[in-house]
């Protein structure tokens, strides 16, 4: 027998029929149902702000959100914050509080949980480090939610570094070792950025990660070294200087106190929430550095604050010493960090490095410019308010002690005009590599050795490889402000030959630039 549809029926068949198509193009992210059947604040999650325009000034605009939600992780570096609010959640009486906000602080250790909470709208704010938000952003973009980095938090300053058993002096010392460290974390970016930096081959950097060991969280490496199951490991204090305190003839590699300007904590916020509660944003920040500031004049009672945080697990004393490794960045460091569209910042300097190792990954697919992934709006409504010059004292350059070993020594093919010290264009990109690296690596000094083949005369091989090293230097001087005390120059000639001079490959190879890489006596 057959049914009879009436024309209602077939109505709401159709209305089904399109529900399911939407939610399918909905699913596999073809078409965005939250923008036309969600909330005000859901439509708008794929619509990014427009940093171009001037923030709303106070009152302009609708009544904004009071309660704001921070991802942190367990990290002494958020105690800005945690002072302005009292704690985890808004203590009555508060820098917070006053401010008429709601502060709430959610402790998400996992880097990618805490990616996750912003995504999903359970956050508003995540506190994150340059190089993870490099993979984060990427991957957000591909799932049309657009976040941005809006504020620096704190440098790491020795609290992250590699360790390395007896016999291990440098960075090609790991060749061949077995290393542990927490994959996509800064440990990672850590490790990966020194072995990109040296001298190693890039087979030889593919077989140490290859051989490495994985682990759930920054802690474990430490202990996997000191019970001497590892050669190496990539850790944070104070686990990392206890490792090494506790295995005979153990060292630190380098860490941060070396590579000064490579790992940074910033915060990011969603489009969805800076869109509708900007001037929230900036009483915020405001908070937060007026936090720091009172840290930096009562650093004690920082100390006591983060020992009453139950859920953090750091006593008084631990805390104060985990401090030392870390400097809270003020409104000055954020100026500096984030720069100008014009001229190249630290950020961006870190944040196109991370790029290039999540691309090598192969766990992003597209780079972005750094620059469409910050919002400096919220940092310039408080000019003014703040002061913009640098209380971190500048650094001393001192020559290495006489037969100190480098802690990495790297190989480059610079190429001149023949017979002369004039580098060619795409010299300069290589030179730029290294004016990169010695950006992030602030307190080192360089040695800059030109070398030569065999071919012609030794004396003018020796003033022409001094002549070109000489160039070198000069340029990372002029292009990027680098102090000339802190790079030295020597001229090898033919005398340091890596390869044999009867063929032509050997004689490319030893027509070379070594730049080595030593820690700064004076740091």
């Amino acid at each position: 027998m057959g049914v009879r549809i009436e024309k209602g029926g077939w109505i709401l068949i159709f209305l089904l029929g399109v529900a399911l198509v939407g939610y399918s193009l909905h699913r596999y992210g073809v078409l965005d149902l939250r923008r036309w059947l969600g909330p005000p604040e859901t439509r708008r999650a794929g619509e990014p702000v427009d940093t171009s325009k001037p923030l709303p000034p106070p009152g302009a605009g609708p009544v904004e959100a009071k309660n704001v939600r921070v991802r942190v992780n367990i990290w002494v570096g958020c105690v800005g914050g945690l002072v302005a609010n009292g704690g985890l959640d808004t203590v009555p009486g508060s820098i917070y509080a006053n401010k008429g906000l709601n502060v709430s602080f959610k402790i998400i250790d996992d880097w990618t949980e805490g990616a996750a909470a912003l995504a999903t709208d359970n956050v508003d704010i995540m506190l994150t480090t340059v190089d993870v938000w490099a993979k984060d952003q990427a991957q957000f973009l591909e799932r049309n939610f657009p976040a941005r980095a809006f504020f620096m938090v704190d440098w790491s300053r020795g609290a992250d570094g590699v360790i390395g058993r007896q016999g291990i002096q440098s960075i090609e010392d790991l060749a061949g070792k077995t290393v542990a460290f927490a994959p996509y974390t800064p440990s990672h970016f850590l490790l990966w950025n020194g072995l990109k930096s040296s001298g190693l081959t890039t087979e030889q950097r593919y077989e140490i990660f290859s051989k490495a060991v994985h682990t759930k969280d920054g802690i474990e490496p430490a202990t996997l070294f000191a019970q001497q199951k590892v050669d190496a490991a990539v850790a944070w204090d104070p686990d990392m200087s206890d490792a090494v305190a506790r295995r005979p003839g153990a060292r630190k590699i380098y860490d941060t106190r070396v590579a000064n300007r490579l790992i940074a904590d910033i915060l990011v916020v969603s489009d969805r929430f800076a869109s509708r509660a900007p001037q929230t944003l900036v009483r915020f920040i405001e908070g937060w550095l007026e936090g720091v500031e009172f840290i930096k004049a009562q650093p004690a009672r920082a100390y006591t604050l983060l020992g009453t945080i139950k859920d953090f697990n750091i006593p008084e004393d631990l805390a104060k010493t985990m401090l030392e490794g870390v400097r809270l960045a003020d409104y000055a460091d954020n100026v500096a960090f984030f720069g100008t569209p014009e001229a190249p910042s630290d950020y961006a300097n870190i944040f196109k490095m991370a790029q290039e190792m999540y691309r090598e990954l192969r766990v992003i697919r597209r780079a972005s410019d750094p620059e469409t992934t910050l919002d400096r709006r919220y940092l310039e409504a408080l000019r003014g308010r703040f002061s913009t010059a640098s209380t971190e004292a500048p650094i001393e350059y001192r020559a290495p002690a006489p037969g100190a070993a480098p802690i990495a020594t790297q190989r480059r093919s610079i190429y001149f005009e023949t017979n002369s010290a004039r580098m060619s264009l795409d010299a300069r990109a290589v030179v730029d590599q290294i004016g990169d690296f010695m950006r992030a690596y602030e307190n080192t000094v360089v040695d800059i050795e030109g070398n030569t083949d065999s071919t012609g005369s030794r004396e003018l091989n020796l003033a022409l490889s001094k002549e070109r090293a000489e160039a070198v230097k000069r340029y990372l001087v002029e292009k990027y402000g680098f102090p000339p005390e802190r790079m030295r120059t020597r001229g090898n000639g033919p005398d340091n030959p890596i390869a044999s001079n009867a063929t032509p490959e050997g004689r490319e190879r030893n027509r070379r630039t070594d730049i080595k890489v030593y820690a700064n006596p004076a740091r």
